[in-house]
């Protein structure tokens, strides 16, 4: 049995809200902005089936959306595919800058030499 204290707390902390019908990207269940499409297609010229997954929670919902929606979610995703891709931009980057100082430290220590990168014969 829950008390009144803790569904207070689950509704100041937005856990008992359901996300509205448009807003995809929110997970039905658990509430977090981790859902993706995972099939869909036209239902009529104007609407869209779409099976969505949280990739928090692994809930499946199914919902018809109109095209205004489903471009919507269209652009939502592009956003986050464009942080992801910033992201793991700036990882890389790190991660090639940390090589070449390696390089660079172990050449002028004289702990690698040409013959080091000779091909075998």
């Amino acid at each position: 049995m829950t008390s009144p204290d803790s569904n207070w707390l689950s509704r100041a902390l937005g856990r008992n809200k359901r996300p509205a019908d448009d807003d995809l990207h929110h997970c039905a269940a658990c509430g977090k902005d981790y859902v993706n499409p995972v099939n869909w297609e036209p239902v009529t010229p104007e609407a869209w089936w779409m099976q969505l997954r949280c990739g928090e929670c692994e809930t499946y919902r199914e919902v018809t959306v109109t095209n205004k929606v489903a471009e919507r979610f269209d652009v939502e995703l592009d956003r986050r595919a464009d942080l992801i891709h910033r992201a793991l931009h700036k990882l890389d980057r790190e991660r090639m800058v940390q090589q070449v100082e390696t390089m660079i430290g172990a050449l002028r220590h004289g702990l690698i030499e040409p013959a080091d990168f000779a091909r075998p014969a």
